[in-house]
């Protein structure tokens, strides 16, 4: 297979995106990634050690490591295992004229497919009319196309289209037939591969659920609220308007980083306080709702039924390798946080964190039922609705609510980064967030 490699040819043609193209496969990027990012990611992609998750690994660090500073992109790795695919927002990717979308997806859409089928890739825009071959290089593009074309010859479209070059009718067919038959092939096949799991998990089965979470006299959270009906009527306005917003009574003009720091010193200034009663702090409550909701994704199963990411090629539970294609599947949970001051929870459902976590007014929730983690916070650093962990898919994401004290990432490997209060953070296994006021909680077993 090496000597088709080194002879593999991909078509291009002409436009503002950035293309990397090697005989082991392409990726675009928009016009606004530098060109040192283009640089390094196509001589990954020519490694024989650039995979999937290498090349996306850099991709994301190299754009900032959040996830809403990630650019659009499309990626096609020609392996001996077959076909690999990573798209995210605007680029059309159509695999032997099916559409694989990405639009709504919030960090992006894989999928393996066995051989090599024909794809096409384009990019918003008008592309150049002209297919022209290329092995191995960087350049601009609006169009690629590995394998045999969609419709037709390419080497028929690259000779008719010089030779009728004043005729604008031949000219643009080869760009208008892709996007009437693009609706016809996308709903079928692929498209519920994106819509399916934000529509289950969110609208239907939550709402049935909540009733029962809120009915129940007996639950643990009862004695957790015993405390709700004193601050509570102080600042009942401030808590509806601003459901995921600190309450005000900490600092919060200070600079962040000394916020920051305040918040780890207050455990102790309260101790040596109360150095004569030597009373601990309260430990952690967790409560998980009782729910039916089943999460959908798109999954790779091993011979033993174990799903996992598509980008995975061995089994993440018994190290079986992975030959099946992919298919939505109901999605195993994705690991488990741990609470430092005690109690953990199983990452199967959102979770709300907080002093007083509620999910009434967090429109982040889309009205899913999230399983509650209360920690104490003595000096009231931590908000009431404090941090938001929320899965798409086989992703795990993790967002601030609280505009005042906020939630620091600690990562092995990387400096403690102050998560942004407007965008979600994509998490990994092992990783810290830093609540303040001596509480944390700890990522474990993430895909």
């Amino acid at each position: 297979m090496s000597d088709a490699n080194n002879e593999r040819e991909t078509l291009w043609a002409e436009g503002a995106w950035s293309a990397a193209v090697t005989p082991r496969g392409v990726l675009l990027l928009p016009p606004e990634v530098p060109e040192e990012l283009v640089t390094q990611l196509w001589r990954l992609l020519r490694s024989p050690d650039g995979g999937l998750t290498a090349i996306l690994d850099r991709l994301v660090m190299g754009t900032g490591g959040h996830l809403a500073r990630i650019p659009d992109f499309a990626l096609v790795l020609l392996e001996d295992s077959g076909t690999h695919l990573a798209l995210r927002g605007t680029p059309s990717l159509e695999v032997d004229g099916q559409r694989l979308d990405a639009a709504k997806v919030a960090t992006w859409v894989e999928a393996s497919l066995p051989g090599e089928p024909g794809i096409s890739l384009s990019v918003p825009g008008q592309p150049g009319t002209v297919l022209r071959p290329v092995v191995d290089a960087v350049l601009r593009a609006g169009r690629l196309q590995l394998g045999a074309p969609d419709t037709g010859s390419a080497a028929e479209n690259t000779d008719s289209e010089q030779a009728d070059a004043a005729a604008p009718e031949p000219d643009t067919q080869p760009e208008t037939v892709e996007p009437d038959i693009q609706p016809e092939t996308v709903e079928p096949d692929i498209q519920p591969e994106t819509v399916e799991p934000d529509i289950q998990p969110e609208t239907v089965e939550p709402d049935a659920a909540q009733p029962e979470a809120d009915s129940a006299p007996d639950s643990p959270p009862a004695v957790g609220r015993d405390s709700e009906a004193t601050p509570e009527p102080e600042q009942a306005a401030e808590s509806q308007d601003r459901p995921g917003d600190h309450d005000g009574w900490t600092v919060a003009d200070l600079p962040e980083d000394l916020v920051d720091e305040l918040g780890r010193m207050l455990p102790d200034q309260q101790e040596q306080a109360d150095s004569g009663s030597a009373a601990p702090l309260p430990a952690a409550h967790t409560e998980v709702p009782e729910t039916e909701n089943t999460r959908m994704a798109l999954s790779v199963v091993c011979p033993s039924g174990h799903a996992n990411p598509t980008n995975y090629v061995t089994c993440r539970e018994c190290g079986a390798e992975l030959t099946q294609p992919a298919r939505i599947i109901p999605c195993p949970p994705l690991g488990r946080v741990r609470v430092s001051s005690g109690g953990e929870v199983v990452l199967d459902q959102p979770v709300l964190v907080g002093r007083e976590p509620s999910p009434d007014g967090v429109s982040e929730l889309g009205g899913a039922t999230p399983a509650l983690i209360t920690v104490p916070s003595p000096e009231q650093v931590i908000s009431r609705n404090h941090l938001l962990i929320q899965l798409d898919e086989w992703s795990v994401l993790a967002r601030s609510l609280s505009t005042a004290n906020g939630t620091v990432l600690r990562r092995d490997g990387a400096a403690p980064m102050r998560m942004p209060p407007t965008e979600p953070v994509l998490l990994r296994s092992g990783d810290i967030l830093d609540l303040g006021d001596g509480q944390s909680l700890l990522l474990e077993d993430l895909p």
